[in-house]
């Protein structure tokens, strides 16, 4: 799938890509993307997006991804 999409968040420049469209259940919302070339997946719980897994991130930057996401497949 791969699609390209583009952030500026805090005066900065992200490129990301959806590597896996998102696979939605009812609990949750999962999506793989390539992140500053390592491939991250991002879960949503309820209403607040996050990384898999133990990894130092901007919680702030993962919300704003999640929310690109969100309004591009129409998630919410």
């Amino acid at each position: 799938m791969k699609q390209a999409l583009n952030l500026t968040f805090k005066d900065l420049d992200y490129n990301f890509q959806v590597i896996r469209f998102p696979t939605v259940s009812k609990s949750c919302i999962e999506v793989q993307v390539l992140l500053n070339h390592v491939t991250r997946t991002l879960v949503k719980n309820t209403a607040t997006w996050r990384l898999k897994g133990n990894v130092p991130h901007d919680q702030e930057l993962i919300e704003a991804i999640g929310q690109i996401i969100d309004e591009r497949y129409r998630l919410s």
